[in-house]
């Protein structure tokens, strides 16, 4: 494979080519970080020692419960949305224009990194996290993991604070699970009556409401385009379309030996004709360039206008339960456009 795409290399990792922010908990910050920012969450950090195991094997013991969070992006985004605010995050785009923050203040935390593998540990220091989070995927380590440059960046990060990940494989409701007992351990209300549990409930219906609407029996298609041609996802390698396959939604099997997409020249393009195409919204080519590709161009699902965003919603329970919503009125409004 030559040159991967921003978008997908998260996900191309655990074929060997190798996401969570620093992660404030409001009004508990530490007194010592003077020019971090402060912001406003729902945790109540327990008194006493913390101790965490993750999907690496890794056991982080502390004297008490981190206050201070650091991680990458889509992790980062993830615990925000359960109610704990980053103090600092690193990512490989621009969070300002990254869908995945659209609802989330910004300025409430400090970009630390916003290019894949360069990290200021100046500015991550002088956030002064208890802890850094970030995303694993197959083949990672507890010396190598997906977010950072290499082995040495990651040895430096780690004499900050220590660095745990939480494993992007499987089915994405395991991932959110995780995502959840963290927060819980963080000092977040996940009980009765809490808005995590509004959220869980939320999410448990999107999800019927999904499986309803999957019984259309519409083949679907995830991409991503650019210049050196179409990436076709393989649902079985991402755990929010595993998920969603689990569901009902019916996914194209997509060929190829290579982890998560299968690389199509541009002349190759129209090899899948489903009826639904959903387009990555992270860098991707538009619609309309995608319409000035002639092998797409006369594909079934770009004719009947069946081409539709495919977000990168983070591992957690609001932002996942609104892409169902929008996944399910598609295949209850798209038409069969192949059969």
């Amino acid at each position: 494979m030559s040159r991967i795409p921003d978008l997908p290399r998260r996900r191309l990792l655990a074929s060997g080519l190798a996401v969570l922010t620093a992660v404030t908990l409001a009004g508990c910050g530490s007194s010592d970080s003077a020019g971090a920012p402060t912001a406003q969450d729902d945790t109540t950090p327990s008194a006493g020692p913390w101790t965490w195991t993750d999907d690496l094997g890794q056991t982080v013991e502390l004297d008490e419960a981190p206050v201070r969070i650091a991680a990458y992006g889509d992790a980062a985004a993830a615990l925000w949305h359960f109610g704990v605010t980053p103090v600092a995050i690193f990512t490989w785009m621009d969070p300002a224009e990254d869908t995945m923050f659209d609802d989330l203040d910004l300025a409430q935390t400090e970009i630390v990194g916003s290019t894949y593998g360069e990290i200021s540990l100046e500015k991550l220091a002088a956030a002064a996290p208890d802890l850094i989070v970030a995303t694993s995927y197959t083949g990672n380590t507890p010396d190598e993991m997906y977010g950072f440059k290499d082995k040495t960046q990651l040895a430096k990060v780690k004499e900050i604070a220590p660095v745990i990940a939480v494993a992007q494989v499987g089915s994405m409701k395991d991932v959110i699970e995780t995502n959840e007992r963290l927060a819980a351990s963080l000092g977040v209300d996940t009980g009765e009556g809490s808005q995590v549990a509004e959220d869980r409930a939320a999410f448990e219906a999107a999800s019927q409401e999904l499986t309803d609407a999957a019984a259309s029996g519409l083949s679907v298609v995830p991409i991503y385009a650019d210049a050196d041609g179409l990436y076709v996802a393989k649902a079985p390698d991402d755990p929010a379309l595993t998920y969603y396959q689990d569901l009902g939604v019916n996914f194209t099997p997509i060929g190829g030996k290579d982890y998560y997409w299968e690389i199509l020249s541009w002349e190759n393009a129209d090899r899948y004709d489903p009826d639904i195409f959903l387009n990555a919204t992270r860098n991707s080519y538009s619609i309309e360039q995608l319409g000035e590709q002639p092998t797409f161009e006369r594909l079934a699902a770009f004719k009947a206008g069946q081409v539709h965003p495919w977000d990168s919603s983070s591992m957690d329970y609001p932002s996942q339960t609104g892409y169902m919503k929008e996944l399910a009125s598609w295949l209850r409004s798209d038409e069969d456009v192949v059969s």
